[in-house]
């Protein structure tokens, strides 16, 4: 129940009507009998909205597309990682100070928590905030980076800062490429129809890895997997990333394997009830 005692906390980006952030956050702070609500706030106007948080001393805010790197104008304090990625996608108000954190990362280290990335030749699809965190755990982790992105300069930034190789559309079939990424939010309900891949032949040796939690199965895992490859949803990161969030704000571990469980059931009741919908 929502009192004057209760901690507001915000996702922001825009748009939002893709989020499930607040069901991630809501059902934790249930789970952990914390008095707190998260809501979701679609802005075209961050700088207001930044004002506004501030004002309302908001404790938590989840950043999403497009504002991942525009955030870093409006905090006091960050962490290494957002100081290298120039990126970040959490936001936490201590007395008044915001301090920036980017918990994609550990979203990636648990969504891969089982593959091999060690001299594996791995392609990034996209050059936006995601792609950053992405890199930033391939390479510390010594894997082959290759790059493609629908505008290859943007790549190219990025391939100064990571290393890696930058490679079209078109000749993605000559490369032997051990895993992908998705990063991009192509697939993304309510484009379900969409991939970053068209015409690509994957095969049953590689790793698939979308980025794109809603929907699970996305069009991009549903090709990849009828030719064999290994699929990981994006609903593995997004559950690390938000549990992750959670324990910056609350400074304690709060994962347990009943919790990862709770979440990801949630999670795919709601996106069960979208589908009935659409």
């Amino acid at each position: 129940m929502i009192d004057n005692k209760t901690q507001l906390n915000l996702v922001i980006g825009y748009p939002l009507a893709h989020t499930q952030s607040p069901l991630l956050h809501n059902s934790v702070y249930h789970f952990l009998n914390c008095n707190a609500v998260m809501l979701s706030h679609s802005t075209i106007c961050l700088a207001s909205t930044m004002q506004a948080l501030k004002t309302l001393s908001t404790g938590l805010i989840a950043v999403t597309m497009p504002y991942k790197g525009d955030i870093l104008k409006y905090i006091d304090d960050m962490s290494i990682e957002v100081r290298e990625l120039t990126v970040a996608n959490t936001i936490i108000n201590r007395d008044g100070n915001l301090h920036a954190y980017n918990t994609d990362i550990d979203g990636i280290a648990y969504a891969l928590r089982n593959v091999n990335v060690f001299n594996k030749n791995v392609l990034i699809i996209g050059a936006g905030g995601a792609s950053h965190a992405a890199a930033y755990y391939l390479k510390k982790n010594n894997a082959n980076l290759f790059w493609m992105n629908r505008t290859p300069q943007h790549a190219g930034s990025l391939i100064e800062i990571f290393g890696g190789s930058l490679i079209s559309n078109s000749h993605i079939n000559e490369l032997a490429i051990d895993i992908i990424i998705n990063t991009t939010p192509l697939g993304m309900l309510p484009n379900i129809n969409t991939t970053p891949l068209l015409n690509y032949s994957f095969n049953s040796k590689q790793i698939i890895f979308d980025m794109v939690y809603n929907p699970i199965d996305t069009l991009l895992i549903r090709n990849a997997s009828s030719c064999g490859a290994t699929c990981i949803s994006g609903i593995d990161m997004f559950i690390g990333q938000g549990l992750k969030q959670i324990e910056l704000w609350q400074n304690k571990s709060i994962v347990t394997t009943d919790l990862i469980n709770l979440i990801k059931s949630e999670l795919i009741k709601s996106q069960s009830k979208s589908e009935e919908i659409l």
